[in-house]
């Protein structure tokens, strides 16, 4: 049986904030398909990971490879591009253009990308559909609640089918249970897709669904689990 390919790597990556070491090292690889929770406390270094996995940050120190490409020798626009068509990502506050509707906010990663219009947009709106919330896709995010926009901000980071999907705190503005349709939607996403998952998470029960868990500690892998 064909073993699933690497699809994020990352080798002895340091970064750091002026006086502050975030990461001092840290070594990974998430293979296609496989979802993986990074937990630690605060301060520990989970986001400044996930941000030089997606290219956002140059890591001072180290290699990051995704979908095999060495994203940190690419020219920043480079970088741009390889997020924008192999990457989906959520951050905590969802991040959308406040002065698009969510339909038009989901379809951005695909219109960027060439894409026509009605194509970009009927895409989206199967993502919003999926997501709940293609009944409010005219609306601008600031007439919804943070769950909604959240929820949009999903739809947007798998709407160009990427290969890695990297989330932080995906669920930390929803209750309990829209948290975890959510979160189900991420899962099923990745898994039937073959894409990489990597979450950065506090939420024991998000965690506990993902195939592995790495705790960082003082920007170190304190231990993994495989779960």
């Amino acid at each position: 049986m064909t073993q699933p390919q690497v699809a994020l790597e990352l080798t002895g990556i340091k970064y750091s904030y002026r006086r502050n070491t975030a990461l001092r090292g840290v070594s990974l690889q998430i293979k296609a398909g496989e979802v993986v929770a990074i937990t630690g406390a605060s301060g520990c270094g989970k986001s400044t990971l996930l941000h030089c996995a997606a290219g956002i940050l140059s890591p001072h120190y180290g290699t990051v490879r995704l979908a095999g490409q060495d994203v940190t020798a690419l020219p920043e626009a480079e970088r741009a591009r390889l997020r924008r068509t192999k990457v989906g990502i959520v951050l905590q506050f969802g991040q959308l253009v406040p002065d698009l509707s969510l339909l038009d906010n989901v379809a951005l990663p695909l219109l960027l990308d060439g894409h026509e219009r009605a194509e970009a947009q009927e895409t989206a709106r199967g993502w919003l559909e999926q997501v709940g919330i293609a009944d409010e896709a005219e609306a601008v995010p600031a007439e919804l609640s943070g769950g909604q926009t959240q929820r949009a901000a999903v739809a947007r980071a798998l709407v160009t089918g990427p290969s890695v999907v990297l989330a932080d705190e995906p669920t930390g503005s929803l209750d309990s249970r829209a948290g975890q349709e959510l979160l189900d939607v991420l899962l099923k996403s990745a898994r039937y897709r073959g894409a990489a998952l990597l979450i950065v998470t506090h939420d024991n029960l998000i965690a506990a669904s993902a195939d592995r868990e790495i705790r960082l500690r003082d920007g170190v892998i304190q231990h993994e689990v495989v779960l």
